[in-house]
């Protein structure tokens, strides 16, 4: 335990100390959803994917943004039993992405919630495996990402629902089309050599 712990601090410290801006792409986030979802099924309950739309771009790190999917599908996993159900989506609402991943696990208390960010963090009634730190790993990759993530209580039952909420991108708009006829620009600038 102590050897797995002692890794895991050494990863987050290294997602803290290591440039971002420089891997940030446009990211189809629904493919990144489902590839992190395909990634998570040898393990029970197997996730679904439901509502994924496919044309939402973020700016991300691809590498980053799978590992945020997969600690968020497999906390649910592990706090839900075999027979029970974990469902991923991804919308978009008001100019964010939204990253859904709802269980009827075990689930958790609001004073819970508060806390599940923290590193080493586990919820004093799981009899899940687990370090406590993939979710402080998501929060802090959700922060270089300009995202905010949150763990709740189910509002529709038992269970969580774990939401990562990042800024939509958007492809910046088309340059306005060149005019039929250039002699008007080449009236317009200024003579060479002056």
């Amino acid at each position: 335990i102590a050897n797995s712990t002692g890794r895991m601090q050494r990863l987050i410290e290294q997602l803290q100390r290591r440039e971002i801006q420089s891997l940030k792409r446009h990211v189809q986030f629904g493919d990144v959803a489902r590839q992190a979802s395909s990634r998570c099924q040898g393990r029970e309950p197997k996730p679904a994917c439901d509502s994924i739309v496919d044309d939402i771009w973020i700016e991300a790190d691809p590498e980053r943004l799978t590992m945020v999917v997969e600690h968020v599908i497999r906390n649910a996993q592990e706090a839900t039993p075999a027979d029970g159900r974990v469902t991923c989506r991804v919308v978009c609402s008001a100019g964010k992405t939204i990253l859904e991943v709802e269980d009827n696990g075990v689930g958790i208390t609001e004073a819970q919630a508060e806390m599940v960010f923290e590193r080493f963090y586990r919820v004093d009634d799981a009899s899940t495996e687990g370090s406590g730190l993939g979710l402080a790993i998501v929060q802090e990759i959700a922060t270089q990402h300009n995202a905010t993530a949150s763990l709740r209580p189910n509002s529709a039952g038992r269970g969580a629902v774990a939401r990562v909420i990042f800024p939509t991108w958007k492809p910046p708009p088309p340059p306005p089309p060149l005019p039929d006829d250039f002699s008007e620009l080449y009236r317009q600038s200024p003579p060479l050599g002056t």
